[in-house]
């Protein structure tokens, strides 16, 4: 490339007075700016007064910002700080406390409006019903706060705004006033007529008031206040809710003792004798008992006596608007308290069984050996998303979305959990299994210069894939971004600085932040920066390593992406190892106490004598702590084994440019392993006073036999990615119980 002084002087004379115009245009401007304020100046015959030198303002009044009103209020700022504290030490707990605060206060305010005596069973369904609601109410507005954010501020608001009221309204206010009817002891129809009764006009008034509160609380209370605000604005809130219920009880209660007193006409005019009721309470209401669109009668109200000889008028036949005949109890007082008991015995037992079947299915689709995971949702995702990169955004979208709802499926297989067969131990970690998961499970595919889609191709019938994703990614400052911020939540929650989980002083290792655990972090160049000029392509490497080296355990340097032109150009021995050496020698500069680990990811295509020596020299000369075998490959010979028959659409998609991965590249995978690279390393380092480097592989392990070859070959971990896409998130789960049966 041309250093630009000699573009400069090579253009032509037209071409060099166009440039040095553009250059000097800015300063000419400047220029005859000045001598025009000059000659104003002098036509006033006043002086222009002389800039002043900036310097920081004496810190009085009118030059410190003001603090803003609530951190000004004394003991509340304070009580609201040391929630704050316990919220972020402890939120679960505290959420959990602060639920059964409102809904107590708003049982009290809500009985208190009513008049009557204080129930204290009123309290405690509402105590239970609080209870229940608290955590899964928490884990919704976390989701609400780390999703739906777009570059416009007022788009981001609006959507979480009208997802609230959509999803969360009216989910939440059946449950509270099913529960407070089951709670009760009413029935399913009863349920059923007081959620009808009830939930309608709830949700409508919520649009009058939580559209404002959510947008306000979103828009100037920080994240650790939110509940506080809420809270305050829920006591009132949960206090309507209460009063509400209460009037459908009223009204419940005046038709029970209506139909009891006068049951042939009950049963004569049964829609009817509800809206007589309406029509007394019309006449009668407080201003309270305006809130509802029901009918809402007295408990005392008795139907008036028809004059004798004088037939009684027939109530002009009306539809019910809002209410629906219920089922009316015998007059009998015995049989009456034995329906009574056997209802209730029969809900319970329905009840019981109906959470006994939810809590049963929650377990069983949240286990990771659940046979949905491998049979039901890979297929199911196929045939939803043609496209194989949008199932695979799908996909990651979705358990990312299960995960902070806390419905992600997890392993409950506890045997598995410290199994001696499994134990492995990297850099000094001890990792509860010898199973890894490739980078490329969490690359992100919407990045607005990507190349032309479709980059993925299924070859379904042989579990294999092609991919020409290349190295897409929103890039290092954005990771490095979402790390931080992944690390500053795990400080705030387990009571400790940021710093002190960097250095390790959390008791988890600083990058995964579980124990067990390691996180890598994979790094490579940019794709425009060409390949040739070692020292480019040396600093993209070092800026990757500046912004991520804190918030990873291991750094691995790609340097054998097949669909990144000329990077594994960089597999020579002389440019590998100068860049292998600056990584290591910047990741020693990583701001915690113990530095990251640093592996190189090589190609499973180098099969010559020449090219293995090579790498072998440059991963012994500049330090680095290991090597990963294998990514996709270039190859498509070999990898149909014998007797599958392809269909045309899987042949188009295995002869698509690209990387290729699937069971078959096991067999190359293995010797890279033993013998060939591995053995060259440890030959070459025996006797030196270096340490033993670490070896990963992968490619093509789908099952516990194939993961134990490539351990016994001398990995000290297997990665999994094809694997995981055909076989789900539970595949991990199976292979270390096959290992664990092999053992």
């Amino acid at each position: 490339m041309i250093p630009r002084i000699h573009q400069f002087m090579a253009a032509p004379p037209a071409t060099m007075f166009r440039t040095f115009m553009r250059r000097q245009a800015p300063g000419l401007r400047t220029r005859f700016t000045q001598h025009q304020r000059r000659a104003n100046s002098s036509n006033s015959g006043t002086e222009p007064p002389k800039p002043k030198r900036e310097s920081d303002p004496i810190p009085v009044p009118n030059t410190v910002a003001t603090i803003p009103l609530w951190q000004r209020l004394g003991p509340l700022t304070r009580a609201a700080e040391g929630y704050a504290r316990a919220q972020r030490k402890r939120p679960l707990t505290t959420q959990f406390i602060s639920s059964l605060v409102i809904y107590f206060c708003a049982d009290l305010s809500a009985q208190n409006m009513s008049g009557n005596e204080y129930n204290p069973e009123r309290t405690a369904r509402s105590l239970i019903i609080g209870a229940l609601s608290s955590i899964p109410s928490y884990k919704w507005f976390i989701f609400l706060s780390q999703n739906f954010n777009y570059t416009s501020r007022l788009l981001s608001l609006a959507t979480k705004v009208v997802v609230n009221q959509v999803c969360f309204t009216p989910i939440f206010n059946s449950y509270f006033f099913g529960m407070q009817a089951f709670l009760a002891g009413d029935n399913f129809e009863q349920i059923i007529e007081r959620i009808r009764r009830t939930v309608p006009v709830s949700i409508v008034n919520s649009c009058k008031l939580w559209p404002a509160v959510t947008a306000f609380s979103f828009s100037f209370i920080p994240m650790e206040y939110r509940s506080v605000f809420s809270g305050v604005i829920a006591v009132g809130w949960q206090t309507y809710l209460s009063f509400l219920n209460r009037q459908a009880e009223v009204v419940e209660e005046a038709e029970e003792a209506d139909v009891r007193a006068h049951p042939k006409k009950a049963h004569a005019v049964q829609g009817i004798a509800v809206h007589e009721g309406a029509a007394k309470m019309e006449a009668t209401s407080s201003s309270s008992q305006q809130w509802l669109p029901f009918a809402c009668a007295p408990a005392a109200c008795k139907t008036p006596s028809a004059r004798p000889g004088i037939p009684p008028s027939p109530a002009p036949p009306r539809l019910p608007s809002n209410t629906l005949p219920r089922r009316h109890a015998s007059t009998g007082t015995g049989s009456s308290s034995e329906s009574n008991a056997g209802s209730n015995l029969k809900l319970a037992l329905y009840g019981t069984a109906l959470a006994g079947s939810l809590y049963v299915s929650y377990l069983y689709v949240t286990d990771t050996r659940a046979s949905i995971h491998r049979w039901l949702v890979p297929p199911m995702l196929r045939f939803i998303y043609s496209d194989a990169e949008e199932a695979h955004h799908a996909g990651t979208t979705m358990m990312k979305s299960l995960y902070d709802l806390g419905l992600h499926i997890r392993e409950r297989d506890r045997t598995l959990a410290q199994h001696p067969a499994l134990a492995s131990e990297v850099y000094g970690f001890q990792l509860a299994n010898p199973i890894g998961i490739s980078a490329g499970l969490d690359k992100h595919a919407d990045i607005p210069d990507a190349p032309v889609l479709p980059r993925v191709f299924r070859v379904p019938s042989i579990d294999g894939m092609v991919n020409r994703y290349g190295l897409n990614s929103r890039g290092a400052v954005s990771m490095a971004g979402t790390l931080r911020e992944r690390v500053r939540r795990f400080a705030r929650k387990a009571g400790v600085t940021e710093q002190q989980v960097l250095d390790g002083e959390a008791g988890v290792p600083a990058g995964s932040l579980l124990p067990g655990r390691l996180l890598a972090v994979q790094i490579a160049k940019n794709k425009e920066t060409d390949e040739r000029d070692v020292k480019a392509v040396t600093q993209d490497y070092v800026y990757c390593v500046q912004a991520l080296a804190k918030y990873a355990d291991i750094l691995v340097v790609n340097v054998s992406s097949p669909n990144t032109p000329g990077l594994r150009d960089l597999q020579a021995t002389e440019p590998l190892t100068r860049l292998l050496s600056a990584v290591v020698d910047e990741a020693a500069k990583a701001d915690r106490k113990v530095r990251p680990k640093v592996m190189v990811k090589v190609s499973p295509d180098e099969e010559e004598d020449a090219q293995v020596e090579g790498i072998v020299q440059a991963v012994c000369n500049s330090g680095v702590d290991g090597v990963i075998v294998g990514n996709t490959t270039k190859r498509r010979t070999g990898v149909v084994p014998k007797g599958v028959q392809l269909s045309v659409k899987e042949q188009k998609a295995l002869m698509e440019t690209g990387g290729y991965s699937g069971p078959e590249i096991l067999v190359p995978a293995i010797p890279s392993v033993d013998g060939t690279l591995s053995g060259k390393v440890h030959d070459l380092i025996e006797g030196k006073d270096t340490p033993r480097k670490v070896i990963f592989a992968t490619g093509g392990i789908t099952n516990g036999e194939q993961a134990l070859k490539i351990l016994n070959a001398g990995a000290s971990v297997a990665m999994v990615y094809t694997g995981l896409t055909y076989g789900g998130p539970g595949t991990i789960t199976r292979i270390k119980k096959e290992i664990v049966d092999q053992a």
